[in-house]
């Protein structure tokens, strides 16, 4: 059975058990020495995560973000044989080559034995990052040609991903004391709380109503929010993104131009929201949207920059193919 899944114009495969398959056969057996200390990858223990390879309109766009475990063994320089693990706990579509992150341990560890950790780090861990860069083009050449298949045959795609914020760092900007802004109506008077504001553009390779609609309509917002949403193109209703982790309601709907919006994070206050202005500024070949929120609670800005960065914009573009040329 296919793991393709058809949204009208969207079609989206996952590619997970290809990719445990995939990582395994070009991982196992990668080694490297230095001063007689050599270390190689014995074992693909878990690859786990989201791996979904999507089309649109002809673009061949790949999504990914898994967590691999390895295991290792290795020789000193004097015979003595080391095993341990190596975990990579982010590989992802957008992850540059300096990022990756190399936990590595080693079993029964003593000073001796740290002997090793140099080989891995400096000299096996670079033939690894090659491997990762090479893992796009070989997702899309080794799975794309069934792209066009039967509705009857499509099936389910990865299960969608939670917002997950990281932890916030208060950032500069400007602080004001303000009661919450209305929108649907909690059961408790919301508190007076401390906010901020921020202002922020992203450049998108599209057109302003591509990107008007993709932020409106349920449907695909359901592709780059990889879940259920409850969205309506209506001023006055509701909306619910990631599992209820982002409510709000429209204030302000102006096709192509202009979308107003009460915004709030469920670890906010009860009660409390925040105000968000998008205005889409068309060029010639692409569209800025300018977007600025007020009622921030202080302490919350680094959080919701990441919110809007990485669950917003870095998954539009990856999901539709605004932010490169292909």
């Amino acid at each position: 059975m296919s793991n393709w899944k058809n949204v009208n114009n969207w079609v989206n495969k996952n590619c997970l058990k290809w990719a445990q398959g995939w990582f395994s056969e070009q991982l196992v057996g990668l080694e490297a020495e230095k001063d007689g200390n050599k270390a190689r990858i014995s074992k693909m223990v878990d690859c786990s995560g989201d791996v979904d390879l999507n089309q649109r309109k002809g673009k061949i766009i790949t999504i990914y973000d898994v967590v691999l475990k390895l295991n290792w063994e290795g020789t000193l320089a004097d015979g003595t044989e080391v095993t341990g693990s190596l975990n990579i706990p982010e590989i992802a579509h957008d992850t540059d080559s300096d990022d990756y992150v190399f936990e590595i341990s080693i079993n029964d560890d003593n000073n001796a034995k740290s002997a090793i950790k140099p080989v891995i780090r400096k000299d096996l861990t670079p033939l690894l990052i090659k491997k990762f860069e090479a893992f796009s083009a070989a997702m899309i050449k080794e799975n794309c040609e069934d792209v066009y298949i039967e509705s009857g045959k499509m099936g389910q795609a990865t299960p969608p991903r939670l917002a997950s914020p990281a932890v916030a760092h208060a950032t500069t900007a400007s602080s004001t004391t303000s009661a919450s802004t209305s929108a649907p109506a909690p059961s408790a008077t919301p508190k007076k709380v401390n906010t901020t504001s921020l202002s922020d553009r992203e450049e998108f390779q599209t057109s302003a109503h591509e990107l008007y609609e993709t932020l409106t309509d349920a449907q695909r917002a359901s592709i780059w929010t990889r879940g259920h949403v409850k969205l309506t193109q209506q001023v006055g209703s509701t909306y619910e993104f990631f599992n209820g982790n982002v409510t709000g309601e429209m204030l302000e709907l102006i096709p192509d131009k202009k979308i107003v919006q009460t915004w709030r994070l469920r670890s906010w206050p009860a009660g409390h929201y925040s105000k968000v202005t998008m205005e889409l500024e068309q060029g010639s070949d692409s569209v800025t949207l300018k977007i600025s929120q007020t009622g921030i609670p202080v302490g919350e800005e680094e959080i919701v920059q990441k919110n809007w960065s990485g669950y917003y914009w870095r998954a539009i573009k990856g999901s539709f193919g605004y932010g490169a040329n292909f």
